[in-house]
């Protein structure tokens, strides 16, 4: 199911990097991996330093990477929704995981293969991102 992200409303939004999810249905069981992975990372020392330092850098990546997954609805409502990363330690992306649904996360993947985050303190690292688009 293509989602469209209100364009107007998220260059006002602020990205943040958090702990915890917004969906309220239960997790796939790739989905609450990567939350629980987000989780440990941000609470381990060099996790939480990586992302005090680049939390504004991931969220200027992930916006551009996201309108290229979804068209352009501008009367939509704004929905939160969270995002995982997997991050190579040489900073690239090497998984998306989302908790409003599978398609998404395959665009996001495939369109996040070019960008590049500073450099992660260990391989297979996991954060979260929080988004707003429009469903």
């Amino acid at each position: 199911m293509r989602r469209a992200l209100c364009k107007g409303g998220l260059s006002s939004l602020a990205v943040l990097l958090m702990l915890g999810s917004v969906a309220t249905a239960a997790p796939s069981k790739r989905l609450k991996l990567a939350q629980d992975l987000a989780r440990a990372h941000a609470a381990w020392g060099p996790g939480r330093a990586w992302l005090a330092k680049n939390l504004s850098k991931t969220g200027q990546l992930l916006i551009p990477v996201l309108n290229r997954c979804v068209p352009d609805f501008p009367d939509g409502e704004l929905t939160a929704f969270s995002v995982y990363l997997r991050l190579s330690q040489k900073g690239g992306i090497l998984e998306v995981v989302t908790d409003v649904d599978v398609e998404l996360d395959r665009c996001l993947t495939k369109e996040s293969r070019e960008a590049q985050l500073p450099e992660a303190p260990r391989e297979d690292f996991w954060i979260q991102a929080n988004l707003a688009a429009s469903l």
